[in-house]
Order: C-alpha cells, then structure tokens, then sequence
C-alpha cells in the first residue's frame, strides 16, 4: 500500500519524482497536457528518456490522468471523437514512459441515459483505443464519478457493466475514489458501510480490476452526490473512516493517490500524507522500500 499524490508537471514531466519525494510520496499522478484544454500532449524523445529515468530512480509507480474534457457519454460526434484521440495520446505516452495507466472519467450522458445502447457506443470507443496499440502495457483506468450531472460510473455496476461489454479486456482497470463513493452514498467511513460497498465492487467488477484509490476526504455528507474534495481528516470520512477502509483487504497492494486541496491550498502536501502513512503504521502495513533520494540527481 503505498501512499502517493497528484502532483504538478509543471517545467516538464520528470520533475514530478522530486516534488512526490519532497512531500513523502511513494507512487504519482499527472497531467501530461492542460486538463482543461484539448491540445494533445507533446513530449520529445529526451523528455520520455528522462522520464524514464527518473521514474526507475525514484522507484515508484506513476500514472496518468487524463483531461476532464474527456465524455463518451455525449452525443456529439466532434466531441467523441477528441475525446478518443485524447485517451489514446495519453495511453501512447503511458506506454513509452512506463506509465502505469491512464485514469479518466468516463463523461455523462447528459440525460440521455444510461441503456444498452448507451454501454455498447462507450465500449465500441474504449475498443478503439485499446486496439490503437494493441500490446501497449499500459492500463485504461475507469474512475468512479460522484453521480452529479447524469455522470456515469457512479455506480459500481455502471463500471461493471462497461467492463463486460469490452469482453472482460484485460488492459482495463479501475480507480476508487473514496469521496465520489460516498457522495453516491458508499458509507466506506463504517466497518459495516465499507464491507457492504467492497462486496458490491468485488461483484460488480473484482477486487482484480482495482488497481488506484483517489485518497480524498469530503466537504460534503453522505450521498449528497457533490464533488467537493477535503484533506485527509477534515471532512465526513475524517481520520476513523479511512482507517475503516485501509483495514479492508480489497487495498492492502493498492496505491493510495492523494488529490486533497492541502493545508497551505495548493493541492496534496506532506501532512496528508503522513496522515495516511500514520494510520499505515496502525494497522501493521509495511511501508515500500524507496531508493535514496540522492539517486534522482543522479538520473538527471
């Protein structure tokens, strides 16, 4: 279970190992290109060998998030269409850097709902970036949503559903995260709230395809279906409810990726982390073993 973080890209991907290890981060989340923006991302032969370098110095898992732009829920083509090549760019990128996988929101249906036909469009376009590089080794990483806005993926059977229709691909997976879970009403601050929540996720989609958690407190009380990310402790979680869900054996291997606004306002930073590392200790977790830090210079 390693403790990790989203953190900025900014002056170049590499520089992110360093800012992870600067906080106490074990594994990390990007951004390879504006999140906001459709640009597709652009990185050079230097920069993915450096990259790489860096990522083996540092010995930790990285991965991607894609942009939020991304919906294969709508009903415009224009917008379907970027919303491929852009899932597709990432997982080319993934794939030359050693990138775990590329997490992303599957998008809404904006009130068309979600039907069969809906789930065969959805899997017909995953499939067409997962054929675009077929032995590509990095992960398309479905990410729960927190129900607002006709989103899709909130619940676990909705992922499920599209997991099926790709034929059970064995280059899908799928993040957890925690606030977008109890905004749908997945009480994971309770021992018996979180057991029920795992079962129905094991059923759903298997504890095979969990493979990244989005470590977030919520602003917001449960099944309020609002999208409002606290740091660690402070919101309806708090610090009992992680523990709660750290305990179940479903994340004992899985990285925990912290996306919290941070005590100072700029995103995750080392108190939430060691708050997180402290309720590891707790529970008798062994933390991974990290390279000195001193070899990420090194690498440059």
């Amino acid at each position: 279970m390693r403790i990790g973080a989203h953190v900025s890209s900014a002056g170049g991907p590499h520089l992110v190992f360093e800012r992870a290890r600067a906080i106490g981060a074990e594994a990390v989340q990007l951004f390879i290109s504006a999140p906001r923006q459709w640009k597709l991302p652009e990185i050079t032969a230097g920069q993915v060998d450096l990259f790489q370098r860096q990522r083996e110095a540092a010995g930790m898992p990285a991965f991607f998030h894609g942009v939020y732009l991304i919906n294969f829920g709508s009903q415009d083509e224009a917008l379907l269409a970027r919303s491929v090549a852009s899932l597709k760019a990432y997982r080319h990128y993934a794939g030359r850097m050693g990138v775990a996988g590329t997490i992303f929101h599957v998008g809404s249906h904006l009130g068309a709902g979600f039907d069969g036909a809906m789930v065969e469009r959805i899997a017909r376009m995953l499939t067409e970036v997962l054929d675009d590089e077929p032995r590509n080794p990095s992960l398309v990483i479905l990410e729960n949503n927190a129900g607002q806005g006709n989103c899709i993926g909130g619940k676990f059977a909705e992922l499920g559903r599209i997991i099926r229709a790709l034929g059970e691909h064995p280059s899908l997976g799928v993040c957890l995260d925690t606030c977008h879970a109890y905004a749908m009403g997945y009480d994971l601050a309770t021992s018996d709230g979180c057991s029920a929540a795992m079962e129905e996720f094991d059923r759903e989609i298997g504890f095979g395809r969990l493979v990244a958690v989005h470590a977030n407190d919520t602003k917001q009380p449960l099944g309020t279906f609002r999208d409002r990310h606290e740091n660690i402790g402070e919101g309806y979680l708090g610090l009992a409810g992680f523990r709660t869900l750290m305990a179940h054996p479903a994340f004992r291997d899985v990285p925990f990726l912290l996306e919290v606004p941070g005590f100072d306002g700029n995103g995750p930073d080392a108190q939430n982390i060691q708050r997180l590392k402290r309720i590891r200790r707790e529970l008798g977790i062994a933390p991974p073993r990290l390279p000195p830090i001193s070899r990420l210079a090194k690498a440059r």
